[in-house]
């Protein structure tokens, strides 16, 4: 998880991002898997518009709840 892979992250204006992750500072999720303590419910997903998700060739959706792309069936 690099600085210019944060600054390139589409998590913060995804709408299923929320106040929990915010105050977590949570980003990357397709890095570093879901996100451990956070809840959710789905409002949609900017994964696939992401550049770091384009840049690694991700193929899966909702990283934050599912965990990583080899994780997720």
């Amino acid at each position: 998880m690099t600085e210019e892979n944060r600054g390139k992250c589409l998590c913060e204006p995804c709408p299923t991002y929320n106040e929990c992750m915010r105050a977590g500072d949570e980003l990357l999720f397709c890095l570093t898997g879901r996100s451990p303590e956070c809840t959710f419910e789905k409002k949609g997903c900017a994964c696939p518009a992401c550049p770091v998700f384009l840049a690694l060739g991700l193929r899966k959706a909702y990283y934050c709840i599912k965990g990583p792309e080899g994780g997720q069936q």
